[in-house]
């Protein structure tokens, strides 16, 4: 053996894939829409042909805000803030911790942290009755 096996090698992604790049554009005109007339956006993750390298460019290029919320409905769902405003990532899970979606949001707040009008309703009759 000549000891070469020993040697590690890493492969390095370029620092800007040509497939952030799109996706960063599309955020961005789908966040100036949302601006200019309240129309929500949503890219599906899991629709793109993303690497592993892409994924995790995407995630250093959004970056971290300052809130996290997780919930517990048939499985954990994460919604991070992105550096962003108005620029949601959002993980779903199932029961087993497998990813089912994920997703970058653009509105003021996520679909699914949004209450249901009627289950509002439900509530103030709910509460009305006490």
């Amino acid at each position: 053996m000549s000891g070469l096996e020993q040697i590690k090698v890493a492969v390095e992604a370029p620092e800007s894939p040509e497939m952030v790049r799109s996706i960063l554009a599309e955020i961005g005109s789908r966040l100036e829409r949302y601006l200019e007339n309240g129309t929500r956006g949503e890219i599906d993750l899991q629709g793109l042909p993303l690497s592993a390298v892409d994924r995790k460019q995407l995630e250093h290029s959004l970056g971290e805000g300052e809130v996290t919320m997780t919930l517990d409905v048939m499985g954990q769902s994460e919604i991070r803030e992105t550096a962003f405003p108005g620029v949601w990532w959002v993980t779903h899970r199932d029961g087993e911790e497998r990813v089912v979606a994920q997703l970058i949001e653009i509105a003021e707040i996520p679909r699914i942290i949004v209450p249901d009008r009627l289950e509002m309703e439900q509530a103030v009759v709910r509460l009305k009755g006490k």
